[in-house]
């Protein structure tokens, strides 16, 4: 899309999305707050040896984020909370998700969990994960015969 302000298919793209936010936000406001979880938008950068995560958390305290790798899978888990209102005020528009969120982004490689970094500074959290060495080829399993112990535990036996 080009970046002229007066680009046909950019005017059309806010005009979708402003669509899509009015169907989705008009709603009583107090069901806003009773989402059960909201996906944080997320940037997935990725380079030979390493890959970059961004996540845009503006309002969530540090100490409410969770940040968990397993295998290919990074997954960012926290809670903004609501504001507290003035008694008596109300939403005249409601556009900002509060309560829990969850993010599961998925990498093309696995990354080497001890090698995780995660940096959070101006609602903006940066996870930055290497590539974990690749495994070695494929390995034969031995398969137990019944009544008879594989090889390798028969030896760990005489062993013991």
């Amino acid at each position: 899309m080009a970046d002229h302000p007066r680009d046909p298919l950019e005017s059309l793209q806010r005009e979708v999305e402003r669509l899509f936010h009015d169907l989705v936000y008009r709603r009583h406001p107090a069901a806003h707050f009773a989402e059960p979880s909201w996906s944080p938008p997320a940037d997935l950068v990725v380079g030979k040896r390493d890959a970059r995560v961004l996540l845009e958390l503006a309002g969530v305290p540090r100490e409410s984020i969770q940040v968990r790798i397993r295998g290919r899978m990074l997954e960012v888990t926290g809670r903004r909370e609501p504001p507290q209102e003035s008694h008596g005020a109300h939403y005249h528009r409601a556009e900002i998700y509060f309560g829990e969120f969850r993010r599961v982004v998925e990498l093309p490689w696995e990354a080497e969990a001890s090698k995780v970094e995660a940096n959070y500074k101006d609602g903006m959290l940066r996870v930055r994960l290497r590539r974990a060495a690749p495994t070695a080829g494929p390995k034969e399993i031995e398969i137990e015969q019944p009544g008879r112990a594989p090889a390798r535990a028969a030896a760990e036996e005489k062993l013991t």
